[in-house]
């Protein structure tokens, strides 16, 4: 009973030693697909990611650019705050310019320019600002002489239609032009 004890354990040991060798066997021929698996995962998804890149890139390239009217008056008034405000001629002294908002991308603009104590020349003029000059421009503006007798009445001497640009120089000046009078230089206005 002993040799048969013996050959089981024998025979269980041999067959340990056989499981155990395919175990270890089937161990690293199981690692290498594991890792050619996990080369060709990794392979299609630097491919999917590729292609899904790619494809987001030329969507994004072919998709047309929207604005907004929102937008557009943004860059409008992104432009006219340096302007707006009250600015007076830098050399005379005699000049006061007012710029404010009137709505709709356009803004009110009234310049009073004191000759004496009893004339002064007035214009008023609506102005729209130009995005890609940064200027802005205005074709429908009134000029007038005013002269003023000794109660305070006053009586229009001259009057016409106007055209005119007002620039903001780098230096935070604004230079204006104007149809009423043939000069080549601007008038400088500062605040």
């Amino acid at each position: 009973m002993k040799k048969k004890t013996i050959v089981t354990l024998l025979a269980s040991a041999t067959v340990c030693l056989a499981l155990t060798g395919c175990s270890v066997g089937n161990t690293s021929t199981a690692s290498a697909p594991q890792q050619t698996d996990n080369a060709q995962t990794t392979d299609a998804a630097q491919t999917t990611d590729t292609a899904q890149t790619t494809d987001a890139a030329q969507t994004a390239e072919a998709a047309p650019t929207v604005e907004t009217e929102g937008e557009v008056d943004v860059a409008l008034d992104d432009g006219i705050d340096q302007y707006e405000g009250s600015w007076y001629e830098e050399i005379a002294g005699r000049g006061a310019m007012d710029i404010a908002p009137s709505g709709d991308g356009k803004y009110y603009i009234q310049v009073n320019w004191g000759s004496s104590a009893a004339e002064t020349s007035v214009w008023t003029f609506t102005a729209i600002y130009d995005s890609a000059s940064g200027d802005l421009v205005y074709d429908d503006g009134l000029y007038q002489d005013l002269l003023f007798d000794e109660n305070g009445d006053e009586t229009v001497t001259e009057e016409k239609s106007v055209h005119g640009v007002l620039h903001l120089t780098d230096d935070g000046k604004i230079e204006w032009t104007d149809s009423a009078f043939d000069s080549s230089e601007p008038s400088v206005f500062v605040k």
